[in-house]
């Protein structure tokens, strides 16, 4: 489930905003509900801290209730970026899901222009990301002058390669959260389907119209019916979340 939460966050266009201006600071952490059709599944939640000259990114997420019986999850991602231009230096992935398991240590090496991981070591493109700080890569970008339709590509490290994919803007949109009404903007992004997704294009991602660019809702269809996420805490937020009302 981490892993829908961080496939969603990709947006916007090429030009890294001032560091002073970056939508998110020390301390930000995020929690969302995770349904999958009627009922509750899990939780997910999304961290930011400051260490040295560097930001870390810290996520998790967790199946609960029933669903600890029948499919037993509990992820872990780690980013490790500098401050000044927010590419990863390293990447620590731990995927526990049911009886499969998987761990991924990545250093990104940019006087070699390599990645090297646990088990692979690989070229790097032009403007690495690793999964989970494409995430707070994106969310600093400048989107002032989007337009409806406008794809934005991406190549992000996940399982010991990197992942070519896409964002297709689908304009403004106000849904109702936990918070109040909440204006946002849509976005679908391409997938890889076949795995977990049986639809490149069968997800829809709520992004906070406003300063902080925080995932609001999360709608997906997988393998075997649909996942919904919703936001449903948030502390340490940089700037007030726009609402409209309670």
């Amino acid at each position: 489930m981490i892993k829908i939460l961080l496939f969603i966050n990709l947006f916007l266009t090429y030009t890294l905003i001032a560091q002073e201006n970056y939508p998110f600071e020390d301390g930000e952490q995020l929690e969302y509900k995770v349904h999958y059709g009627p009922l509750v599944a899990g939780t997910a939640s999304l961290n930011v801290s400051i260490e040295k000259e560097s930001y870390r990114f810290y996520a998790e997420g967790k199946s609960t209730g029933l669903f600890n019986f029948f499919f037993k999850v509990r992820d872990s991602y780690e980013s490790i970026t500098a401050k000044n231009i927010l590419r990863p230096i390293y990447f620590n992935r731990l995927v526990k899901e049911g009886t499969y398991t998987k761990q991924e240590n990545v250093f990104f090496d940019y006087d070699l222009n390599l990645a090297e991981s646990t088990r692979d070591t690989i070229a790097l493109p032009k403007n690495p990301q690793d999964i989970l700080s494409m995430f707070y890569y994106l969310r600093a970008q400048n989107q002032d002058s989007l337009s409806l339709g406008e794809t934005i590509p991406l190549q992000v490290y996940l399982d010991d390669s990197f992942m070519h994919s896409e964002l297709i803007y689908d304009g403004k949109d106000t849904i109702k959260t936990k918070f109040g009404l909440t204006p946002s903007t849509k976005w679908i992004p391409q997938l890889e389907s076949g795995r977990v997704f049986n639809d490149e294009y069968g997800m829809t991602v709520w992004i906070s119209d406003d300063e902080n660019k925080i995932p609001l809702r999360i709608e997906a269809k997988v393998m075997v019916g649909s996942i919904k996420m919703d936001l449903v805490k948030h502390k340490g937020l940089k700037n007030k979340l726009n609402t409209l009302q309670k």
